[in-house]
């Protein structure tokens, strides 16, 4: 009993951890002040992040500014590219590009200009599914309190984490049929289905309940959103990322303030009998 309650407590504190990283991701981050956020010593820190994340906490950041900062270049063909890698967290652009070109074989500029079509990380084929980008709408959406459980790889295991997050949270905060929504951190073009960032959430509301374990808690930022009401089966929602983000944000009036959108599902596919979606896609945006 004493290991699973240390393993709780571990994951909880990484998970805190994690936020923070990805909320000031454009920030300095140290090992030293993450170790506080933790309330470990740095080196029991790096030691537990790394058994949980399976990355050391230098790369695992280092890995989420380029991911990050792959994306910009092509979603936000605008921007200037330093000021892509300094909102990403780089303050040197020779070191960004420099860690960019280890990572992806050409140099930020060569991939926004067309490099990043050659990218292929995985066999997966993204199907061929219509998005009528007419039925887009543009909203201010208000800061939205979450509770969340993470997912690592974008497949039929996803149902079994839906599965367990739903169970204890009406096992330990008597919390039932909640609103659900998802954050897709990955961009299906850029990284392995195996490695893809899918976090699967709940809107509290109102409700106050205290991280424990796997059950993070974090707030999805307001803000402008591009939002869209699609229907389909697991496979659509990597479609339509790549749509939205790589056909219609480029040509539109707006860019990309960061590389994660958010799902409010209407139907989860992932307890439905039939595999079937109804959900608004979220796209965080800004005018250029």
């Amino acid at each position: 009993m004493k290991k699973t309650v240390t393993n709780n407590e571990h994951k909880q504190r990484i998970n805190e951890v994690q936020y923070h990283i990805y909320k000031y991701l454009s920030m300095k981050l140290t090992i030293e002040d993450l170790a506080k956020i933790s309330s470990y010593s740095a080196f029991h820190f790096q030691r537990i992040f790394k058994e949980i994340t399976g990355k050391s906490v230098n790369n695992y950041i280092k890995y989420l500014r380029l991911h990050c900062a792959a994306n910009l270049l092509v979603f936000n063909p605008k921007s200037a590219i330093t000021n892509i890698a300094y909102d990403c967290g780089f303050k040197s652009s020779a070191t960004f590009s420099n860690e960019f070109k280890k990572l992806y074989n050409c140099s930020p500029n060569e991939w926004r200009n067309g490099k990043y079509k050659d990218h292929k990380p995985t066999k997966y084929q993204l199907k061929e599914k219509e998005v009528d980008f007419s039925k887009i709408e543009i909203k201010k959406i208000p800061e939205i309190k979450i509770a969340y459980m993470r997912q690592m790889g974008f497949d039929k295991t996803i149902k079994k984490g839906w599965q367990k997050f739903l169970f204890l949270l009406e096992k330990e905060f008597n919390i039932k049929e909640p609103t659900m929504m998802a954050i897709h951190h990955s961009n299906p073009n850029i990284t392995s289905i195996e490695e893809y960032r899918y976090v699967a959430c709940v809107d509290l509301q109102d409700k106050k309940i205290e991280p424990k374990g796997d059950i993070g808690l974090c707030c999805i930022k307001g803000g402008l959103y591009a939002t869209i009401r699609f229907q389909g089966i697991c496979e659509d929602a990597l479609t339509l990322y790549q749509k939205i983000y790589y056909q219609w944000l480029p040509s539109s009036e707006f860019e990309a303030v960061e590389s994660s959108a958010s799902v409010l599902y209407y139907k989860n596919n992932y307890l439905d009998p039939n595999d079937e979606f109804d959900m608004e896609f979220r796209v965080p945006i800004r005018y250029k």
